[in-house]
Protein backbone atom coordinates (compact mmCIF):
# COMPACT_ATOMS: atom_id res chain seq x y z
CA UNK A 1 0.00 0.00 0.00
CA UNK A 2 2.96 2.23 1.20
CA UNK A 3 4.05 1.52 -2.56
CA UNK A 4 0.65 2.36 -4.10
CA UNK A 5 0.67 5.31 -2.63
CA UNK A 6 3.94 6.61 -3.29
CA UNK A 7 3.76 5.94 -6.83
CA UNK A 8 0.13 7.85 -7.51
CA UNK A 9 0.24 10.75 -4.69
CA UNK A 10 3.21 12.36 -7.54
CA UNK A 11 0.48 12.87 -9.91
CA UNK A 12 -1.68 16.18 -9.12
CA UNK A 13 -5.12 14.36 -10.22
CA UNK A 14 -4.90 12.06 -7.33
CA UNK A 15 -6.98 13.22 -4.61
CA UNK A 16 -6.88 10.78 -1.95
CA UNK A 17 -6.53 6.52 -1.63
CA UNK A 18 -8.82 4.81 0.86
CA UNK A 19 -8.40 1.11 1.78
CA UNK A 20 -11.46 -1.30 0.95
CA UNK A 21 -12.12 -4.47 1.05
CA UNK A 22 -10.21 -7.72 2.82
CA UNK A 23 -7.44 -5.36 4.21
CA UNK A 24 -9.86 -2.85 5.46
CA UNK A 25 -11.79 -5.51 7.08
CA UNK A 26 -9.17 -6.55 8.50
CA UNK A 27 -9.59 -10.25 7.41
CA UNK A 28 -6.77 -10.35 4.30
CA UNK A 29 -4.80 -13.36 4.10
CA UNK A 30 -0.76 -13.72 3.83
CA UNK A 31 -2.10 -14.23 -0.39
CA UNK A 32 -4.87 -11.54 -0.15
CA UNK A 33 -4.77 -8.81 -2.88
CA UNK A 34 -5.21 -5.49 -1.59
CA UNK A 35 -8.23 -3.15 -2.87
CA UNK A 36 -8.32 0.74 -2.50
CA UNK A 37 -10.27 3.09 -4.02
CA UNK A 38 -8.55 5.44 -5.81
CA UNK A 39 -9.73 9.20 -5.83
CA UNK A 40 -8.88 11.23 -8.80
CA UNK A 41 -10.23 14.99 -10.04
CA UNK A 42 -13.18 15.03 -12.02
CA UNK A 43 -11.12 15.55 -15.38
CA UNK A 44 -9.45 12.37 -14.90
CA UNK A 45 -12.21 10.33 -13.99
CA UNK A 46 -13.74 11.25 -16.94
CA UNK A 47 -10.98 10.04 -19.11
CA UNK A 48 -10.57 6.98 -16.91
CA UNK A 49 -14.46 6.07 -17.56
CA UNK A 50 -14.14 7.44 -21.33
CA UNK A 51 -10.99 4.44 -21.80
CA UNK A 52 -13.32 2.24 -19.72
CA UNK A 53 -10.94 1.70 -16.81
CA UNK A 54 -12.79 2.92 -13.81
CA UNK A 55 -11.44 -0.44 -12.47
CA UNK A 56 -8.01 -1.49 -12.69
CA UNK A 57 -5.16 -3.95 -11.54
CA UNK A 58 -1.75 -2.70 -10.25
CA UNK A 59 1.22 -5.19 -10.08
CA UNK A 60 4.08 -3.33 -9.58
CA UNK A 61 3.43 -2.05 -6.51
CA UNK A 62 3.23 -5.66 -4.65
CA UNK A 63 5.65 -7.33 -2.49
CA UNK A 64 4.97 -10.77 -2.41
CA UNK A 65 4.56 -13.25 -5.21
CA UNK A 66 0.65 -13.16 -6.91
CA UNK A 67 0.30 -9.93 -4.77
CA UNK A 68 -1.60 -6.91 -6.98
CA UNK A 69 -3.97 -3.87 -6.16
CA UNK A 70 -7.17 -3.90 -7.08
CA UNK A 71 -7.82 -0.43 -8.12
CA UNK A 72 -11.72 1.54 -8.34
CA UNK A 73 -11.41 4.77 -9.86
CA UNK A 74 -13.63 7.12 -7.89
CA UNK A 75 -14.01 10.97 -7.92
CA UNK A 76 -15.98 13.12 -5.40
CA UNK A 77 -19.02 13.14 -6.44
CA UNK A 78 -19.29 9.16 -6.02
CA UNK A 79 -18.23 9.60 -2.73
CA UNK A 80 -20.83 12.12 -1.67
CA UNK A 81 -23.68 10.19 -3.64
CA UNK A 82 -23.01 7.10 -1.76
CA UNK A 83 -22.92 8.70 2.03
CA UNK A 84 -26.10 10.42 0.60
CA UNK A 85 -28.55 7.55 -1.28
CA UNK A 86 -25.77 4.62 -1.74
CA UNK A 87 -26.30 1.10 -2.51
CA UNK A 88 -25.56 -1.48 0.82
CA UNK A 89 -22.88 -2.97 -1.30
CA UNK A 90 -21.32 0.08 -2.02
CA UNK A 91 -21.65 0.70 1.91
CA UNK A 92 -20.57 -2.48 2.67
CA UNK A 93 -16.85 -1.81 0.56
CA UNK A 94 -16.36 0.89 2.49
CA UNK A 95 -16.30 -0.98 5.49
CA UNK A 96 -13.57 -0.47 7.98
CA UNK A 97 -11.94 1.94 5.02
CA UNK A 98 -9.08 4.18 6.08
CA UNK A 99 -7.91 7.37 4.24
CA UNK A 100 -4.43 6.48 3.09
CA UNK A 101 -3.42 9.49 1.50
CA UNK A 102 -5.47 12.82 1.16
CA UNK A 103 -5.43 16.07 -0.21
CA UNK A 104 -8.94 16.72 0.88
CA UNK A 105 -9.27 18.18 4.27
CA UNK A 106 -11.97 16.06 6.71
CA UNK A 107 -12.20 13.23 4.13
CA UNK A 108 -12.44 10.68 6.42
CA UNK A 109 -15.81 12.07 8.11
CA UNK A 110 -17.06 11.69 4.85
CA UNK A 111 -16.08 8.19 3.90
CA UNK A 112 -16.74 7.23 7.74
CA UNK A 113 -20.71 8.28 7.10
CA UNK A 114 -20.69 5.57 3.66
CA UNK A 115 -20.94 2.59 5.68
CA UNK A 116 -23.60 3.02 7.84
CA UNK A 117 -26.82 0.46 7.57
CA UNK A 118 -29.69 2.69 5.62
CA UNK A 119 -32.00 2.39 8.68
CA UNK A 120 -34.50 4.39 7.07
CA UNK A 121 -35.16 1.59 4.21
CA UNK A 122 -35.07 -0.97 6.18
CA UNK A 123 -39.11 -1.63 6.78
CA UNK A 124 -39.81 -0.91 3.23
CA UNK A 125 -36.59 -3.55 2.52
CA UNK A 126 -38.39 -6.11 4.92
CA UNK A 127 -41.41 -5.98 3.07
CA UNK A 128 -40.30 -5.67 -0.92
CA UNK A 129 -37.57 -8.73 0.28
CA UNK A 130 -40.68 -10.42 1.28
CA UNK A 131 -42.88 -9.98 -1.31
CA UNK A 132 -39.82 -11.22 -3.57
CA UNK A 133 -39.91 -14.23 -1.81
CA UNK A 134 -43.68 -14.83 -2.30
CA UNK A 135 -43.12 -14.99 -6.17
CA UNK A 136 -40.26 -16.49 -6.70
CA UNK A 137 -41.71 -19.45 -4.62
CA UNK A 138 -45.67 -19.42 -4.80
CA UNK A 139 -46.00 -18.58 -8.25
CA UNK A 140 -42.43 -18.52 -10.36
CA UNK A 141 -41.19 -22.41 -9.36
CA UNK A 142 -44.61 -23.85 -9.76
CA UNK A 143 -44.59 -22.55 -13.37
CA UNK A 144 -41.22 -23.84 -13.66
CA UNK A 145 -41.64 -27.38 -12.51
CA UNK A 146 -45.32 -27.18 -14.63
CA UNK A 147 -43.38 -26.42 -18.12
CA UNK A 148 -40.17 -28.19 -17.45
CA UNK A 149 -38.33 -25.39 -17.65
CA UNK A 150 -34.75 -25.55 -16.25
CA UNK A 151 -33.90 -22.22 -16.95
CA UNK A 152 -37.16 -20.50 -14.65
CA UNK A 153 -36.41 -22.76 -12.24
CA UNK A 154 -32.69 -22.02 -11.74
CA UNK A 155 -33.70 -17.97 -11.58
CA UNK A 156 -36.44 -18.57 -9.28
CA UNK A 157 -34.18 -20.48 -6.75
CA UNK A 158 -30.86 -17.76 -7.17
CA UNK A 159 -33.35 -14.96 -6.10
CA UNK A 160 -35.20 -17.09 -3.71
CA UNK A 161 -32.19 -18.01 -1.90
CA UNK A 162 -30.78 -13.94 -2.58
CA UNK A 163 -34.13 -12.44 -1.40
CA UNK A 164 -34.37 -14.39 1.54
CA UNK A 165 -30.59 -13.67 2.64
CA UNK A 166 -31.25 -10.02 2.16
CA UNK A 167 -34.20 -10.26 4.50
CA UNK A 168 -31.70 -11.92 7.22
CA UNK A 169 -29.57 -9.53 7.07
CA UNK A 170 -32.07 -6.39 6.79
CA UNK A 171 -33.70 -8.12 10.01
CA UNK A 172 -30.15 -8.14 11.60
CA UNK A 173 -29.40 -4.43 10.48
CA UNK A 174 -26.25 -5.52 8.52
CA UNK A 175 -25.15 -4.88 4.90
CA UNK A 176 -25.46 -6.29 1.92
CA UNK A 177 -21.76 -7.20 0.69
CA UNK A 178 -22.23 -8.44 -2.98
CA UNK A 179 -23.63 -12.07 -4.25
CA UNK A 180 -20.00 -13.37 -3.89
CA UNK A 181 -20.09 -12.97 -0.33
CA UNK A 182 -23.90 -13.16 0.39
CA UNK A 183 -24.24 -16.81 2.10
CA UNK A 184 -20.79 -16.59 3.93
CA UNK A 185 -22.28 -13.35 5.73
CA UNK A 186 -25.58 -14.56 6.10
CA UNK A 187 -23.71 -17.21 8.68
CA UNK A 188 -22.58 -14.45 10.72
CA UNK A 189 -26.20 -13.13 11.46
CA UNK A 190 -27.03 -13.66 14.81
CA UNK A 191 -30.85 -13.81 14.12
CA UNK A 192 -31.29 -16.31 11.24
CA UNK A 193 -33.12 -19.70 10.32
CA UNK A 194 -31.72 -22.76 11.71
CA UNK A 195 -29.30 -24.34 8.85
CA UNK A 196 -29.82 -21.12 6.43
CA UNK A 197 -26.97 -22.03 4.33
CA UNK A 198 -27.10 -25.27 4.31
CA UNK A 199 -30.77 -25.34 2.92
CA UNK A 200 -30.02 -22.69 0.59
CA UNK A 201 -27.23 -24.66 -0.71
CA UNK A 202 -29.48 -27.95 -0.90
CA UNK A 203 -31.75 -25.79 -2.40
CA UNK A 204 -29.81 -24.03 -5.81
CA UNK A 205 -28.22 -27.98 -6.03
CA UNK A 206 -31.26 -29.80 -6.55
CA UNK A 207 -34.06 -27.28 -6.81
CA UNK A 208 -37.94 -28.08 -6.85
CA UNK A 209 -40.83 -26.29 -6.48
CA UNK A 210 -41.66 -28.21 -3.20
CA UNK A 211 -37.87 -27.42 -1.67
CA UNK A 212 -38.84 -23.65 -2.75
CA UNK A 213 -42.43 -23.75 -1.07
CA UNK A 214 -40.73 -25.25 2.23
CA UNK A 215 -37.75 -22.90 1.82
CA UNK A 216 -40.33 -19.96 1.47
CA UNK A 217 -42.51 -21.01 4.49
CA UNK A 218 -38.61 -21.30 6.34
CA UNK A 219 -38.26 -17.43 5.60
CA UNK A 220 -42.06 -16.40 6.90
CA UNK A 221 -41.36 -18.26 9.79
CA UNK A 222 -38.41 -16.30 10.45
CA UNK A 223 -40.01 -12.59 10.00
CA UNK A 224 -43.69 -12.24 8.04
CA UNK A 225 -44.96 -8.62 7.52
CA UNK A 226 -48.64 -10.12 6.70
CA UNK A 227 -48.46 -9.66 2.84
CA UNK A 228 -51.27 -11.94 0.95
CA UNK A 229 -49.94 -12.55 -2.43
CA UNK A 230 -51.87 -10.17 -4.17
CA UNK A 231 -50.16 -7.40 -2.01
CA UNK A 232 -47.04 -9.03 -2.73
CA UNK A 233 -47.73 -9.54 -6.78
CA UNK A 234 -48.57 -5.75 -6.45
CA UNK A 235 -45.29 -5.12 -5.01
CA UNK A 236 -43.39 -7.29 -7.11
CA UNK A 237 -44.78 -5.49 -9.78
CA UNK A 238 -43.56 -1.96 -8.50
CA UNK A 239 -40.33 -3.17 -8.15
CA UNK A 240 -39.30 -5.90 -11.15
CA UNK A 241 -41.90 -4.81 -13.98
CA UNK A 242 -42.31 -1.19 -13.35
CA UNK A 243 -39.09 -0.15 -11.92
CA UNK A 244 -37.76 1.86 -15.35
CA UNK A 245 -40.34 4.17 -15.28
CA UNK A 246 -38.56 6.85 -12.78
CA UNK A 247 -35.02 5.71 -13.97
CA UNK A 248 -33.24 3.80 -16.69
CA UNK A 249 -33.84 0.58 -16.74
CA UNK A 250 -31.50 -2.29 -14.98
CA UNK A 251 -29.06 -4.11 -17.41
CA UNK A 252 -31.17 -7.00 -17.45
CA UNK A 253 -34.36 -5.24 -18.57
CA UNK A 254 -32.69 -3.28 -21.26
Amino acid sequence: MENFVNKLKVDASCLAVITSGSVAQDRAKETSDVDVHLLVTDESYEEYASNNRLSYVDREASTYEGGYVDVKVINLRFLELAAERGNEATRYAFTGSQVLFSRIPELEHLVARIAIYPEENRERNLRDFSAQIHLYAFYFAKEAAKNNDAYLMAHTVSNLVLYSGRMILAYNRMLFPSHKALLDTVETAPHKPEDFKQRATELLLNPSANKSTRFAAMMLSFHNPGLSFEQALGIYVQNNERNWMDQPPPLSDR
